[in-house]
């Protein structure tokens, strides 16, 4: 891993050129809220599920998808192979949160880099932004142990900041519900802030002759990439990384019609009786539905979700629904993105 520091820069006019190339956050997202429309091609650059640093092997998708028996498509999302409608009878490949979102592996991010950097006239002059929410100028806290029965001193200390200053005090790179650092160097230097925070490699990234364009949303587990064919050629035939072809009109997110059936099965319950449950093989949902006049008359839901095997348990208590015409739609969004945390648990 390329563990050069990075080159931080305030000259943030050299992104100009990406928000007027992006699709506006409405309606169906597509990927081009990410990535620049206008490239020849497209690929997803998906992230793994598991990797050696954390102690276990390298997990790739189609790892989960041969478990699963359910097939690895171009449109796939992570519970699409990951939460069957129905128990393989197998153990499951890895026992971790699913693929990490936010960051390409580092060693994806190498291979990537390498692959692009021939696809480029300007492979030492690139550009790279970094999304200004990681916390690396925030604080440390932890306890310390004190005397027996007496309760841990909590000590919090400042964190020395790697941005310095005049970037961290500066302008930023401003897209759309994003704000970004900026700093530049080579194609490898996409890996220059991994040793800052976790591994976090860069989110923005591309050369200044702006062949290709890569975007990793802190919210996604893949990396999206745009350029010419021959490069997205070369990144879906490349057998160290992992990717899925994509167009500029895909939509960010799906969901598969078996967890619509879930989420409609749960939601009718909830309607009628107040309560519903869903069992999978990746765990169970357990929700209930009351009348509440805290705030103002409406209902109040309530879920727990529990992993596989019983542990990874969480709750959610107390959503403050509205009561009126849209109360279906509310129940829906909730238990939806309850039963696809499923798949990373």
């Amino acid at each position: 891993m390329d563990t050069s520091a990075p080159r931080w820069s305030s000259d943030v006019g050299q992104a100009d050129w990406i928000g007027p190339r992006l699709s506006a956050w409405e309606g169906e997202y597509a990927i081009t809220i990410f990535v620049p429309a206008g490239f020849e091609a497209y690929a997803r650059v998906l992230h793994p599920v598991g990797v050696p640093e954390d102690g276990g092997r390298l997990v790739r998708w189609a790892d989960v998808a041969a478990w699963s028996g359910l097939p690895l498509r171009a449109g796939a999302q992570f519970h699409s192979i990951a939460l069957p409608p129905a128990d393989p009878g197998r153990p499951y490949p890895f026992d971790g949160q699913g693929p990490r979102p936010g960051t390409l592996y580092t060693r994806d991010a190498e291979v990537l880099a390498a692959i692009a950097g021939g696809w480029t006239a300007t492979p030492r002059d690139c550009w790279f932004c970094t999304w200004d929410g990681f916390g690396w100028d925030a604080v440390r806290t932890y306890a310390v142990l004190t005397k027996d029965g007496e309760p841990p001193e909590v000590v919090t200390e400042p964190v020395v900041d790697p941005v310095p200053a005049p970037v961290r005090d500066g302008p930023r790179v401003r897209l759309p519900n994003r704000e970004y650092l900026l700093y530049s160097g080579p194609a490898r230097d996409v890996t220059a802030t991994a040793a800052m925070g976790d591994g976090q490699c860069a989110s923005l990234w591309w050369p200044a002759d702006r062949a290709w364009f890569t975007a990793t949303d802190v919210d996604l587990q893949w990396t999206y990439v745009g350029g010419p064919a021959g490069l997205i050629d070369a990144i879906l035939a490349d057998d160290r990384i992992e990717a899925l072809p994509a167009s500029a009109t895909d939509p960010v997110s799906r969901v598969e019609d078996w967890v619509d059936g879930w989420v409609t099965g749960l939601t009718d319950g909830l309607l009628t009786r107040g309560e519903a449950a869903l069992t999978t093989c990746r765990g169970s949902i357990e929700a209930r539905l009351r009348t509440t006049r805290r705030r103002r008359e409406g209902r109040e839901l309530w879920i727990k979700v529990t992993g596989a095997g019983g542990e990874h348990t969480s709750s959610s208590g107390g959503a403050t629904l509205s009561g009126g015409a849209g109360l279906r739609e509310e129940i829906t969004l909730h238990l939806t993105l309850e039963v696809l945390g499923l798949a990373g648990m």
